[in-house]
């Protein structure tokens, strides 16, 4: 935290904004207690907000912890004020509130502020060095704690003269008009000149580009980098890597990476883990969690296997210490004693685990724990951000929320954006402007309302703009890192004012989005290219090698192909290989309600409600089993969807499933179907393998032929198109496993073998149902796609599956995922969303035009 004037440096007469970790080593500070204002409020709630923390607790904790925080500030010796009777309404209890809550948390402070008062109650003499402060470098509109703050080292140590203004711009430029008071109500217009200048760019890393190239410029011109600055809000990761990219060193970068509070975070995960439903993202953040008694490695491999869907923890098993601990942290808590049981067992066996303990506000007693009371009450402290390098001869790297720490000629604001310069003026979460007057008039404690937030940050837009003695380039991005629209900083408007001439402010901006960087008004300096990489060959040949013998069994003979292994191969050979190898991407995420999932529980519901052997629910029996089926199926495979957050698409899927149900009903009956097969594994030889695969259903029909179902969960437009196109394939793989089986006791097979074999595709979101390889009755709402629907396929197939057997994987090229989607009618998924190694070893090939 930087204070709001400026201090000397004793020995080299430097003049320099004050931090709080400089002033608590020169006045050697102890270590402040844990601010916590969250905790304290979810533990004892005051009356006057509990209604509001029961209905939208994260919210009122945000607000009531800003209140608190102002109102700390707003004292000049940062003790708990005692104040007399404020008329009796909602400010006055508000008030009383607040100083209560902050009563009851005893010496803690904000961050930053433990030093302030650590100095404000030193006697004299006790600093390591002397800390003069700038006269006159105070904020006018810094708050009570900072004026007093400012006041103690002054009577200690004096002021020392601000230096002659030698820094302000030549008078007559547009930059010298606008160091006469940004807000000021009377303003000198004339011709726009080279003092300041307006680009509009892309997005903040082209403005990060942008600003490292007017650097470099500036410095090969013959300016000392030491006077050039740089003013950002926010992450300043991307100018550290477009000065690193130009060569241009910077002053001010974090020293180190953020601090995380590691203790509360394990705390958080912990009571995740413990409620019903558990998140996979809580417990793979518990087995990388740095606290945990098994090795890194180990929690990395832990983590990945949980994403995949296996949860017992099998990696741990050569150290039963470790099993029976992810055997706890697995379990959940149904009641307050199970609760502190398993929590006290998991903190007996971590590092920091009294500490961890600590953080847990698991209230004594019986019955059932209140979760939202006790994720609410567990604090976790905000990456504390490490104290920036600074160097005397680096390009000045300045904060837009704080003014600069020392001066420039040449500034370059890149990020000139709504919001900032000035910064957009909050309102005080608890107390409206009129009450804050009354507040201070009763009270004196002097209170942040909207007008002082603004007169602060024009103050500071203001300061920031008198420290430049040369230009100021503004950019102004037109778009986020994400893709949203930007607009320009209010700034803009008032800065405009200088300029003769000028209607709308916006017209002063040079819009370079659409210019490459070679062309703009500052040369760009490219990186020394990367050199050329080799020409990808046709294919990757293993001489020798039967690549469809690499996967084995542990008897040494080959295991069978699948049919979605076979997909992948029609699209991919090198994703199939790198699959067969377990080369797969490994990359994870939070858990959501894709396509896969809604797949997997659909499947599951349509298994156990339709059930082999047995009649045809009626429609209301059917919508009873199909809610029953579908919560067991959140359990096998979607436990996130029971959280309240995910109410609506629970809800919405389940619709979803039913409706499909309830279509499939509809088709058996006009099928007159019976189900013989149900999720029933098939084993059997085509194209010269051996195939092992699980077909969603088997149905028998009134003249004894039978019907392959594969239930998609997808609409039947898409699937028709493929059919049409003869690329399908799936299906057909099960109905040649029927055909030519490959039997083991007990496999069922009996009743299917030596009969007619169809295949059908039910597309659960509109109920279409695609067969093929059988003649059905006319007026059936089935439709027929013909016998064709995998003949070019198949065809493809038997390349592909010849050159395996050669030791040879041919490439992709760049016209392969088109030729899929226009020809093939169907999405090469295995293209789209599969490994980054198969899309780096595609071969770029000029497609023919048509």
């Amino acid at each position: 935290m930087f204070y709001p004037f400026l201090v000397a440096d004793s020995r080299s007469g430097l003049q320099y904004r004050l931090s709080d970790t400089g002033l608590a080593e020169l006045s050697l500070a102890p270590k402040a207690p844990e601010w916590a204002p969250g905790r304290a409020i979810a533990d004892a709630p005051d009356p006057v907000w509990q209604e509001s923390l029961a209905n939208a607790p994260v919210e009122t904790i945000s607000a009531v912890t800003a209140a608190l925080e102002d109102l700390v500030l707003a004292t000049p010796d940062l003790r708990v004020p005692v104040v007399g009777m404020v008329v009796d309404s909602r400010a006055g209890r508000h008030l009383d509130a607040l100083i209560h809550l902050w009563g009851r948390m005893g010496d803690a402070l904000p961050d930053g502020l433990g030093p302030v008062r650590h100095v404000l109650d030193l006697p004299q003499g006790r600093f390591l060095d002397p800390v003069p402060v700038v006269q006159g470098s105070l904020d006018p509109h810094a708050p009570a704690a900072m004026k007093a703050l400012y006041k103690r080292l002054q009577q200690e140590f004096g002021a020392v003269a601000t230096p002659a203004k030698g820094g302000a711009a030549v008078e007559g430029s547009r930059l010298h008009a606008l160091q006469g008071g940004i807000a000021a109500k009377v303003i000198g217009s004339a011709p726009m000149d080279d003092s300041l200048a307006f680009y509009g760019l892309r997005d903040l890393a082209a403005c990060a580009d942008f600003a490292a190239a007017r650097a470099r410029a500036l410095i090969e011109n013959g300016i000392p980098a030491r006077e050039i600055a740089v003013l950002v809000s926010g992450d300043p990761r991307q100018i550290a890597r477009a000065f690193a990219e130009q060569g241009v060193p910077i002053s001010g970068l974090p020293g180190t990476l953020p601090e995380r509070d590691i203790i509360g975070e394990t705390a958080l995960q912990l009571a995740l883990a413990k409620r019903t439903p558990t998140p996979a993202m809580a417990l793979a953040s518990l087995a990388l969690a740095p606290l945990m008694p098994w090795s890194a490695q180990t929690g990395r491999d832990l983590a990945e296997s949980l994403v995949g869907g296996d949860f017992r923890g099998d990696v741990l098993s050569p150290t039963p210490a470790h099993k029976d601990l992810w055997t706890d942290i697995r379990a959940s808590a149904g009641s307050l004693a199970q609760l502190r049981f398993l929590i006290d067992r998991i903190c007996d066996q971590i590092a920091q685990g009294a500490e961890v303990r600590a953080r847990l506000p698991i209230p004594p007693g019986e019955g059932n724990p209140d979760w939202e009371a006790i994720l609410r009450g567990i604090q976790i402290a905000p990456q504390s951000a490490p104290d920036p390098d600074r160097n005397l001869e680096g390009v000045s790297l300045w904060s837009a929320q704080e003014s600069p720490w020392r001066p420039c000629r040449h500034l370059i604001v890149t990020d000139f954006t709504d919001g900032l310069y000035p910064t957009r003026p909050r309102a005080n979460p608890m107390f409206l402007d009129s009450e804050i007057a009354r507040i201070r008039e009763a009270a004196g404690l002097y209170l942040r309302g909207r007008a002082e937030g603004l007169a602060q940050a024009l103050s500071l837009f203001d300061q920031q703009l008198q420290s430049a003695s040369g230009s100021v380039t503004f950019l102004i991005p037109w778009r986020d890192l994400s893709g949203s629209r930007l607009q320009p900083s209010a700034g803009l408007s008032l800065v405009a004012r200088v300029i003769a001439g000028v209607e709308d402010a916006t017209d002063l901006i040079l819009d370079l989005s659409r210019t490459p960087p070679g062309d703009w008004p500052v040369a760009y300096h490219r990186l020394t290219a990367l050199p050329d990489p080799h020409d990808l060959p046709e294919a990757l040949d293993f001489p020798g090698r039967d690549l469809l013998a690499l996967r084995r069994k542990d008897d040494g003979t080959t295991k069978p192909q699948s049919p979605s292994r076979l997909e992948t191969l029609l699209v991919s050979p090198l994703a199939w290989l790198l699959a067969e190898v377990e080369a797969n991407d490994m990359s994870w995420s939070a858990e959501e309600l894709d396509v896969m999932a809604k797949g997997s529980i659909a499947h599951d519901v349509f298994e156990h409600v339709f059930l082999k052997d047995q009649p045809i629910p009626d429609p209301a029996a059917l919508t009873v089993a199909v809610v029953e089926a579908y919560d067991r199926a959140l359990t096998r495979h979607a436990g996130f969807l029971r959280s309240a957050s995910w109410d609506l698409e629970r809800q919405g899927l389940e619709r979803e499933i039913l409706q499909a149900a309830l279509r499939w009903r509809d088709h058996l009956l006009a099928l007159g179907a019976k189900i013989i097969g149900n999720e029933i594994w098939l084993s059997g030889e085509a194209h010269g393998i051996n195939l092992h695969g699980k077909a969603d259903a088997i149905l028998e029909l009134q003249d004894g032929a039978l019907l392959i179902v594969d239930h998609k969960k997808s609409g039947t437009s898409a699937r028709r198109k493929r059919m049409e196109a003869g690329w399908d394939l799936q299906a057909a793989l099960y109905r040649d496993m029927i055909a030519r089986p490959i039997r083991r006791e007990g496999d069922g097979m009996d009743p299917l073998i030596g009969r007619d074999v169809g295949i059908a595709y039910h597309l659960m979101n509109d109920g279409g149902l695609l067969t093929s390889g059988l003649a059905l009755a006319e007026g059936s709402l089935v439709r027929d796609m013909g016998d064709a629907v995998n003949s070019a396929a198949v065809g493809r197939l038997a390349e592909r599956l010849a050159e395996l057997g050669a030791g040879r994987v041919v490439l992709n090229t760049s016209a392969d995922e088109g030729f899929f989607k226009k020809e093939a009618g169907f999405t090469p998924y295995a293209l789209t969303d599969g490994s980054a190694l198969v899309t780096a070893f595609i071969r770029q090939v000029e497609e023919e035009q048509p």
